[in-house]
Parts: C-alpha cells; sequence; structure tokens
C-alpha cells in the first residue's frame, strides 16, 4: 500500500459519519443541482471522505449526497466486481447505458432491510469529476460495477430503485409495479421493527 493510500485511508477513517436519510423523505424524491466550478476543492473533499465514512460504516456499496440530505450531484461507489479498487467519489456525472438489460437484487441505504430484483443496463460508460474538479472517463463493465453506478445516479434524480413508473428509452421500467408495491410493504414492516 502506498503512502497515500494510507493517508487517504487514515482521512476516510477518522472522517464524520453523517445521517442517513430514510423513504420517504422529501429529499429522497428531489433532482440534485449541479456542482459548480467554485464548490470544488477541500471542502467539497471532506464531503467526499464523509460520504465514504458513512458509506462503509453502514456496509454500504454506493452512497448519494441526498441520502445524506444534501441536494447536489456528487456521490460515491465501490467496486463489488473489483475488491481491490479504493472507492471513488462523483461529481456530475453522466452515464451512457450500453448492453442488454439484466436483474439483479438491489438494496438501499434509505430502505434497510429491503431487497427487490431490478433492470439495469448491463454496462454503463460514466463521466465525471473528482471532488477537485478533474474529469474522468470511466467504463463499467461489470454487472455489479456497473449496477451500483445506475443505481447512485437514479438517487441524484429522485428516483428510488424500487419506482416502476420512471421508464428509461430502451430499457424499459426498473420493476413492476407488483414488485415496486412489495418493496414498499417490506418497508413498512421494516421502519416499524427499527422504530425509524
Amino acid at each position: 500500500m502506498s503512502e497515500l493510500s494510507e493517508s487517504m485511508d487514515k482521512m476516510i477513517a477518522t472522517a464524520k459519519i453523517l445521517p442517513l436519510r430514510y423513504w420517504d423523505d422529501p429529499i429522497l424524491s428531489v433532482v440534485c443541482d449541479k456542482i459548480g466550478d467554485s464548490e470544488f476543492g477541500p471542502q467539497l473533499e471532506e464531503f467526499g471522505r464523509e460520504l465514504i465514512a458513512t458509506m462503509n460504516d453502514a456496509n454500504g456499496v454506493g452512497l448519494a449526497a441526498p441520502q445524506v440530505g444534501v441536494t447536489k450531484r456528487m456521490f460515491v461507489m465501490l467496486f463489488p466486481d473489483h475488491e481491490e479498487m479504493k472507492p471513488i467519489v462523483v461529481c456530475n456525472p453522466t452515464l451512457r447505458l450500453e448492453g442488454k438489460p439484466t436483474t439483479g437484487n438491489e438494496g438501499c441505504l434509505s430502505v434497510p432491510g429491503v431487497r427487490q430484483q431490478v433492470y439495469r443496463a448491463e454496462s454503463v460508460f460514466m463521466q465525471y469529476q473528482d471532488a477537485t474538479g478533474k474529469g474522468f472517463d470511466m467504463p463499467l463493465i461489470t454487472v455489479w460495477d456497473s449496477r451500483v453506478a445506475q443505481h447512485e445516479f437514479d438517487h441524484l434524480n429522485g428516483i428510488m430503485f424500487f419506482d416502476y413508473k420512471d421508464k428509461r428509452e430502451v430499457y424499459g421500467a426498473r420493476m413492476t409495479k407488483q414488485m415496486s408495491k412489495s418493496a414498499l410493504r417490506d418497508w413498512e414492516k421494516e421502519k416499524r421493527k427499527r422504530g425509524l
């Protein structure tokens, strides 16, 4: 492990854990604002470390800014298909969906304890900036890495994984109406169990 990598791990380990927002907090339905050029820098880098620390604390693989109450186009993600890769901070992303539709079992830190089958594109091409404003192009060609990016990107557009009404060109709805209702019933039970 490099000195820089160790230093980053220490900064993430000491970053503040942020409180999560749960469905049906209205902020989770908001289309987030783009991060402006003047917002990049040390403060946004610290917020990125806090998002990573919060994601790690909750045993997640991704976390979007609105899930902690911030309506900015930013998320963090791990790479489930490439566990050796460090988490990244993604700002102002664009995704190009590629490949055939594929289904997989998803959960969400904003509806803990609920999992459901969700249709996603098999791969994506992601363009984004990091918290310093530097631009990146990243092909996510494995199913789970691609799925995480799509799930978190949806949060930036106010879309939850069980939203069957939102239809994507070519890829259609994320799930059936019946599956969506089932996920929401499960969430009501889970909320009572957790005292939320």
